[in-house]
């Protein structure tokens, strides 16, 4: 471990640098005076990527040191006058621009960020990086790309995130490519055809249809494509075999011609959904899967661009097999009890679905959008699980064996048509929205269970003190039928101030129909078991106005406010239970949000939204079906709606000549009258559930998170410190009796990484943080706890075209009060590339966790509960692949 964190800093600080460097003066040519504070900006002549920069001092002397052999274009600004551009060769020695003279101008420094692109832009709230400033290799994907871009991350498994929130949409020029899986997107599209990267908050599809804000956001990222990356053919095929039996085969074509874009994808492997032999996997196989997937991307424009298709189909077929074991601990205030568990699952799905979106511009005031999603699934299912539960650590009171075996299928779909129409030339319009939603279930599962009760004989020994057996065919099906309706009528008030006016109808009836029958003598399942059975009609109508104000300023000052209210009616009958609860009540729900650009380079954005929780009809009914002897849902039909308030902040700064960017987003979210689970332990081992409102009580949290990116050393290396703070403040039940919990998350990490493709690259991200925990009723079990992560990948260009890829993780997650054990998670990668036929072809050789010693255990814990699990996992296994990349025409601008 100290050779690899030698390693590792010998590459961080071994940076050479030559002594060639670069002098001027800058002068106002019609006064022939000195120009103080110019800047000076040298890029990269060949792509434009910024190196350095400095500014002229009270004289108007400059003077740039350390700089590498090679051709740079020399950029000088100065407010109102012209713009000095030309290239230079730096060889060795020192090179001497004299007097370099300026004529007045105005405005020229607009012209410069519209001729030289800047490498990071703030538009509103949206963060635009220019993906020619950050280089990458031939061959790269949107994934390379975006592991470049300052404030955003990606983890092993594809997961994006970007100024420290998810990521969970990716768009290409605004359009979902792949929607059901944007990772499709970010591993396959090459980052030679990216010319922007915009990250922003979405509005949800909701909003974005009816034009009334509902408060939601969605981190999104738009790639905009270059214009010649527009046309062509590019993809990828692979294939690897490896040791154990492993295999994975994949392939990824698209055509692109102007506005139609037509994408294949599939994979087949044995490692599971998700999971490849990509070199950044953590390595580990769960249990013995098999995955198999397909799927067809179709868009297109039509009728002079006026009507736009988007379509999807995807078929996947996953199944796996699995052994898992855990255990937990909970904790009461007057005992604890302790539950060891064994489970085997087998299980296999198969789904497909289909999605398509036509827009259609009807003329130039009418607008008309229709959606069509549709699915269906089919899935079989095997778990046999073992548990035993004792008291206080010594005294058994239950033991449970179960096997459970279910084969069930599901069909959805949904349909939707929105219609916009400008009314005047003024912003007045309306819009009439429809959707429909249906969806039906069937499944058919066998259980066999059997749980015994234990209790305390003469001498404090153990005896059984009854047996529960449970042999039962449970048939089940359910549909949901969903209509709604909406109109909205947009009116420009005055110059900046738009106002919105809405109405609202959703009306949906479920029913679900659970028979669980009992055996008979002749072993046939005739005998119905009304404790384990439903037949549930839920009835819903909803009625709701809305109101919209929309304040805009010349693009700089935006003020959004929306309130709806709404009357909602519910209905729930179950002809089992004898239930039938009705209710009337109102229903509001209240957002705004204010972004503010504070200069060309600046955002800040604060928005507060506020809504209600209403108790569902699942925490309502008195009394629902048992699943097994062990735990009994109870409802309280006294339950009262709770309100959350959320209230967030957002910064985002760019230094043009810094090439550095910040940004911090905090937010705090309160719960009044919150509702609680409040679960009871008696003593024969059984858990009655039920829900309460904590009276009098808040449920709070608050986070902040801080982000900093600046280039060092020439920009040779990108450092990306962070730091994160989360804080929450709940209240719960533990075995009945209330409980306060808190809970301080605290970290700080930071982040490196060297992109120059051509002797080593590296990306560096290491993170320390501590997380403390208090419980009001167990303040014995209060405790701190230390975690720390670093990960890295270097990338070592080697001759004749081979390279080599390493891999490093570690974790550390410290011990508790409970688990008196640390855990210590590391584990090495390597990969040993040979590229062929003009590096089209790639031939590979990796090993996955080669020290054999990536740790199994998975920890968690809350207030009261604590666990831990294991599970069949294959961590260490060596492949060899075969990639080819094929490009035709694709990003060539002779085309």
């Amino acid at each position: 471990m100290r050779r690899i964190l030698f390693l590792l800093l010998c590459f961080c600080t071994s940076l050479s640098f030559g002594q060639s460097s670069i002098k001027g003066k800058v002068m106002d040519k019609g006064e022939n005076k000195p120009l103080v504070n110019a800047s000076i900006i040298l890029l990269t002549a060949q792509d434009s990527i910024l190196k350095t920069f400095t500014r002229t001092n009270d004289v108007g002397n400059f003077s740039i040191q350390q700089l590498e052999k090679g051709s740079y274009r020399i950029l000088i600004t100065y407010p109102k006058f012209e713009l000095f551009s030309d290239v230079i060769v730096i060889d060795e020695g020192k090179v001497d621009l004299n007097d370099i003279k300026l004529s007045s101008r105005a405005n020229i420094l607009e012209e410069v960020v519209i001729t030289h692109k800047l490498p990071i832009k703030i538009k509103g709230d949206t963060i635009e990086y220019n993906a020619s400033s950050f280089e990458t290799e031939k061959n790269s994907k949107l994934e390379d790309l975006l592991r470049r871009l300052p404030g955003m991350t990606i983890s092993s498994d594809g997961t994006i995130t970007a100024q420290g929130k998810t990521v969970s949409k990716v768009l290409i020029d605004g359009e979902e490519f792949f929607g059901y899986d944007p990772k499709i997107a970010i591993r396959n599209v090459r980052a030679d055809a990216v010319d922007k990267v915009q990250v922003y908050e979405k509005k949800s599809d909701e909003a974005e249809l009816t034009g009334v804000d509902d408060g939601v956001r969605i981190k999104t990222v738009n790639v905009v494509l270059k214009e010649e990356a527009r046309k062509g053919i590019f993809g990828n095929a692979n294939a690897a075999i490896g040791t154990k039996g492993l295999f994975d085969i994949g392939l990824f074509a698209a055509k692109f011609n102007r506005t139609e874009r037509i994408g294949l994808t599939g994979n087949w492997n044995n490692m599971g959904a998700g999971n490849d032999s990509r070199i950044r996997s953590n390595s580990s196989i769960q249990g013995k899967p098999e995955y198999k997937n397909i799927g067809v991307n179709y868009d297109n424009v039509f009728l002079n661009k006026r009507l736009s298709l988007n379509s999807s189909y995807n078929f996947n077929n996953n199944s796996n097999s699995n052994e898992r074991e855990s255990y937990s601990k909970e904790v009461f205030p007057d005992k604890t009890r302790e539950t060891t568990e064994s489970n085997t699952s087998e299980s296999d799905s198969k789904n497909n679905n289909f999605r398509t979106r036509v827009r259609f511009k009807i003329d130039s005031i009418q607008n008309l959008d229709v959606q069509f999603n549709a699915g269906t699934s089919n899935s079989q299912n095997n778990n046999t699980s073992e548990r035993r539960i004792t008291n206080n650590d010594t005294t058994l009171t239950n033991t449970f064996k179960e096997n459970n075996t279910s084969n069930g299928n599901n069909d959805n779909a949904e349909f939707r048509i929105n219609y916009r129409r400008r009314l005047n030339n003024n912003g007045r319009s309306f819009n009439v929205q429809f959707n429909t939603q249906l969806s039906q279930n069937k499944s058919i599962a066998q259980v066999n269970s059997t749980t015994n009760f234990y209790k305390i004989g003469l001498l404090d020994s153990v005896i059984l003190d009854k047996v529960e057996l449970l042999d039962q065919q449970r048939i089940n099906s359910s549909t949901n039928n969903r209509i709604g309706t909406s109109l909205n009528f947009h009116e420009k008030l005055f110059q900046d101030l738009y106002l919105t006016l809405g109405y609202t109808m959703n009306t949906a009836i479920s029913k679900s129909l659970n028979n669980s029958f009992n055996a008979d003598i002749d072993r046939e399942y005739t005998i119905l078991d009304s404790l384990y059975s439903k037949n549930e009609e839920n009835r819903n109508l909803n009625q709701g106005a809305n109101i919209q104000l929309n304040y805009n300023i010349q693009d700089k000052l935006n003020i959004n406010f929306s309130n709806t209210i709404s009357y909602k009616n519910q209905k729930l009958i179950d002809s089992y239970r004898d239930i039938n609860l009705n209710r009337n009540f109102w229903d509001n729900n209240l957002n705004m949000n204010v972004n503010y650009k504070l200069t060309l380079n600046k955002n800040l954005m604060v928005s507060y939204n506020t809504s209600n929780r209403i108790p569902t009809f699942g925490q309502l009914q008195s009394l629902q079906p048992l699943t097994n002897p062990l735990f009994i849902q109870l409802g309280n039909p006294d339950l009262k709606k709770s309100t959350e308030n959320a209230y967030n902040f957002n910064f985002n700064s760019f230094s043009i000549l810094k090439s550095s960017s910040f940004n911090i987003n905090a937010g705090i979210t309160t719960t009044h009258n919150p509702i609680a689970n409040k679960r009871v332990l008696d003593t024969t081992g059984v858990t009655t559930s039920n829900y309460e409102n904590i009276k009098d009580k808040i449920n709070w949290s608050a986070r902040v998170y801080s982000g900093y990116s600046k280039p060092l050393f020439n920009n040779l290396l990108q450092f990306n410190p962070n730091a994160n703070l989360n804080y929450g403040n709940s209240y719960d039940f533990i075995n009945g009796e209330l409980n306060n919990s808190k809970n301080y998350n605290a970290s700080i990490g930071f982040g490196l990484n060297k992109q120059n493709s051509k002797v080593v690259d590296f990306n560096f991200f290491s993170s320390i943080g501590v997380d403390r925990q208090e419980t009001l009723l167990k303040p014995e079990l209060n405790n701190n706890s230390l975690r720390t992560n670093m990960n890295t990948d270097i990338k070592y260009f080697l001759p004749f075209k081979f390279d080599l890829v390493q891999v490093i993780n570690y974790g550390f997650t410290g011990k508790n009060k409970v688990f008196t054990k640390a855990i210590h998670q590391f584990y090495m990668n390597l990969e040993l590339n040979k590229k062929l036929m003009s590096n089209n072809l790639q031939l590979s050789l990796k090993a996955f966790d080669i020290f054999k010693t990536f740790n199994t255990v998975n920890r968690s814990f809350n207030s009261s509960n604590f666990s831990e699990s294991q599970q069949q996992l294959m961590t260490q296994y060596f492949m060899l692949g075969l990639k080819w990349d094929f490009n035709k025409n694709l990003g060539k601008k002779n085309d």
